[in-house]
């Protein structure tokens, strides 16, 4: 009995001796193998989605409400794919890469794929940024002097605003929406420009620009009779906004039309972001006299109306003929006398835009 146990016994030892030559199995862990494994298995992984995503139409855009250096982002899929951008830039998002990181591009000519901080991602960013206790402290001074600092929560601005993949078109000016003046140029102007671009452009009637205001308006007197303040539109305004924007879901231009929009203030409590083109009459007598030719009761608001955009007009910033961008949110202003020539200008402005809003893989390989 003694010797049937020893024998198994050196069976059993024989056995785990020589496991360690089997095929699959170690017995010894190396951990810097094993990182540098797992950094080449994500690393693969996030060039098949950056490729991948390319193939994707656009899942939804944004705009930045801060600036980002992807360059400085260590904890970036691809460093050298991390998209940098500035406030205020639209951005294009394809895809989904995980919690922390989308894959997308801005909108803008020449520009590539790359990876973009989420929401949740470029907040906690954000926080890296800021100091918390002092923001809570200022805060809490503020808004409530008597209440325990230590009790109040920071939380971070949101980062992005959800806007439409291509941006609203809308013509002002040169004065009301409601003027006959205002109805034919900008009916002249629209059927060349929706002639021009035929199935890439868009044509809705719509009744946005009413809702609550913000900001303050010089001269905002002539508004008190254009709209009843008594009646609610923001229903309506929520339903008309998600119009728009599975209208422009699949990048097709949109001229919108709404008698409500005087000017760009009118739509700035609503996630639309549009271009703006004012047509603009500098002189006082030559829109005098246009107005009268066109039956006008009310010259008087209608030239007052005028020349507030004419002041909001006034803080210019850029300088470049065809992408002039205006402090208050006139992306062009018009001031040709012919139709021909103001037309041309609108519809040269869009076919760059058209072409910053499509990805073109023949700039990646330049």
């Amino acid at each position: 009995m003694h010797s049937v146990a020893r024998e198994n016994l050196q069976a059993y030892l024989h056995s785990y001796k020589l496991s360690s030559n089997e095929p699959g199995i170690k017995l010894m862990h190396n951990s810097q193998k094993d990182d540098q494994h797992k950094k080449d298995v994500e690393h693969f992984s996030a060039l098949r989605a950056l490729q991948h995503a390319k193939r994707k139409h656009v899942a939804f855009a944004v705009q930045a409400m801060r600036d980002y250096d992807g360059s400085l982002d260590e904890k970036s899929p691809l460093k050298d794919h991390t998209i940098s951008f500035q406030t205020n830039d639209f951005i294009h998002i394809h895809a989904k890469f995980n919690s922390d990181w989308w894959i997308g591009r801005i909108v803008r000519s020449h520009s590539n794929f790359g990876f973009v901080p989420t929401a949740r991602r470029l907040a906690n960013y954000m926080v890296s940024d800021e100091d918390p206790t002092t923001v809570t402290a200022s805060q809490s001074t503020s808004e409530h002097p008597g209440q325990d600092r230590s009790r109040s929560i920071w939380e971070p601005k949101c980062p992005y605003k959800v806007v439409p993949s291509s941006r609203p078109i809308i013509l002002l000016g040169p004065t009301l929406q409601h003027s006959r003046l205002t109805q034919l140029l900008h009916l002249a102007l629209r059927e060349e420009i929706l002639k021009y671009f035929g199935k890439k452009i868009k044509y809705v009637k719509s009744d946005i620009g009413s809702g609550q205001q913000t900001g303050d308006r010089k001269g905002a007197r002539w508004l008190r009779g254009l709209r009843d303040s008594e009646y609610d539109r923001g229903q309506d305004e929520n339903q008309e906004v998600e119009l728009i924007m599975r209208m422009t879901s699949r990048l097709h231009l949109l001229l919108v039309d709404s008698p409500h929009i005087h000017t760009p203030d009118d739509v700035q409590h609503l996630p639309l972001s549009p271009i703006f083109f004012l047509i603009r009459v500098s002189d006082n007598k030559i829109l005098a006299k246009l107005l009268r030719n066109t039956g006008t009761t009310r010259m008087a608001a209608e030239i007052e109306v005028a020349n507030v955009l004419k002041t909001m007009n006034d803080d210019r910033v850029g300088g470049h003929d065809d992408v002039q961008l205006i402090a208050r949110g006139f992306e062009m202003v018009i001031e040709e006398n012919g139709l021909k020539e103001a037309t041309w200008r609108i519809i040269s402005y869009l076919e760059k835009y058209i072409h910053a809003l499509h990805y073109h893989y023949k700039d990646e390989e330049k």
